[in-house]
């Protein structure tokens, strides 16, 4: 049974296509303190907007990288996210936010549906967490999906990744996107 689960997975992972990257970042709805926050609220900073998952290791480690990296960088006008969206985010967001986050970046919630289609992947084909990079136009930069580049998040060289794609970003001029572009 496990053999034939993995099959699936992979076979559905297998014809999955990159997402379209540099692109215009859509609309996110993030759920805070009962509250919805809009991603385009923070137009003008660079994002990092990292999904994960209260029960996962990984995630938690992530966000525990993610909180000196948001002190470091917020004088660079970089803004971390962080959206969970597994089924036990709602009773399990306090204490993650607190002792993951460390209550440095705000910690939200969504759910899968809407998390898949905003990094272009089929919902429930997850391997978290994944991170995405947007700049201070809201265009997606970077991103880094667990399924697709797991070495990103490799332990004891994701804070170099982390740092590497926002001081590209950071140094690098706007990019420009041509409405209705073609291939």
């Amino acid at each position: 049974m496990t053999r034939l689960i993995v099959s699936i997975v992979l076979a559905a992972s297998a014809t999955l296509t990159a997402a379209e990257i540099p692109r215009q970042a859509p609309e996110l709805t993030i759920l805070m303190q009962g509250r919805p926050v809009q991603l385009s609220q923070y137009k003008g900073y660079i994002c990092v907007v990292a999904f994960m998952s209260t029960t996962c290791p990984h995630c938690q480690h992530l966000a525990t990288v993610l909180a000196p990296i948001q002190q470091e960088y917020a004088s660079k006008g970089v803004q971390v996210l962080g959206v969970v969206f597994n089924p036990e985010a709602n009773t399990d967001l306090p204490a993650f936010s607190r002792n993951f986050a460390k209550g440095l970046f705000p910690v939200g919630m969504s759910t899968d549906a809407v998390v898949a289609a905003f990094v272009q992947h089929p919902p429930g084909i997850h391997y978290i967490p994944m991170i995405v990079f947007i700049d201070k136009h809201g265009v997606i930069r970077g991103q880094h999906l667990g399924i697709d580049d797991g070495a990103f998040f490799t332990e004891g060289v994701e804070v170099q990744n982390i740092r590497g794609e926002l001081d590209r970003i950071i140094k690098e001029p706007t990019v420009s996107l041509t409405v209705g572009k073609k291939k």
